[in-house]
């Protein structure tokens, strides 16, 4: 089953307590395709996802980008909040205002709450005020794929994972702080972890915390790299 949700932007006038676009999403059953994309020239996006079951592929684009480009002159403050629980889910989520010209903007806010086996979750947040993200995933076989874009605003990325053969990869770039949290734990498969922090700006701020049990007889993988 496929859906896919085009929602354009008109502007209204709103009280501080609202958003833009709210869209509200609760399904159960297996094989789901589902787009949706909150953009062109909104501000301020909210979306809520409530998934139950298998072989799930969910994208959410806020603003648009990787890649079906889009993204008119916005100033973020997009806001995506996934929970699913099943096997085998593949999650992708974009949000960006890399367009606007203006100041002021507001920072990008995302969590994903999985649980289940063979969860593959991607993330793409590109702002000039700030990306917030949130991975909580319970389960085996789990791959995360963050990337974290702008001159403008600090970067967060915050990962816990629970079960075997977690595969992490995450890559901030652009000016102002850097910041990485992991937890990760596993009963026997290894994990692996590639971390990426990148700037042109000396004094940007650039930290990492990693929290790990590895039970592999092998051991378990992890690389950093800092410039």
């Amino acid at each position: 089953m496929t859906i896919v949700l085009g929602l354009v932007i008109i502007q209204l006038t709103l009280s501080k307590s609202s958003n833009a676009n709210d869209i509200y999403i609760v399904q159960s059953g297996d094989d789901l395709t589902l787009d949706i994309y909150q953009g062109n020239g909104g501000d301020d996006n909210y979306a809520y996802g409530l998934i139950y079951g298998q072989n799930n592929d969910i994208t959410i684009y806020q603003g648009k980008h990787i890649d079906g480009t889009l993204d008119a002159s916005e100033t973020g403050g997009h806001e995506a909040y996934h929970t699913i629980s099943g096997d085998n889910n593949v999650v992708v989520s974009a949000q960006t205002d890399t367009n606007r010209s203006g100041g002021g903007g507001s920072p990008h806010y995302l969590v994903n709450d999985v649980d289940g086996d063979g969860n593959d979750v991607s993330i793409v947040q590109m702002g000039k005020t700030g990306d917030d993200t949130y991975v909580d995933i319970y389960g085996d076989n789990n791959s995360v794929d963050i990337y974290q874009r702008g001159n403008g605003g600090a970067k967060y990325a915050d990962i816990v994972l629970t079960g075997n053969d977690h595969d992490i990869t995450t890559n901030q770039r652009g000016t102002q702080s850097h910041s990485i949290s992991a937890d990760l734990t596993n009963n026997g498969g290894a994990y692996n972890v590639n971390i990426s922090q990148t700037t042109n700006q000396t004094d940007t701020q650039k930290s990492y915390s990693i929290t790990g049990t590895c039970a592999n007889s092998s051991g378990c993988n992890i690389s950093i790299t800092q410039n």
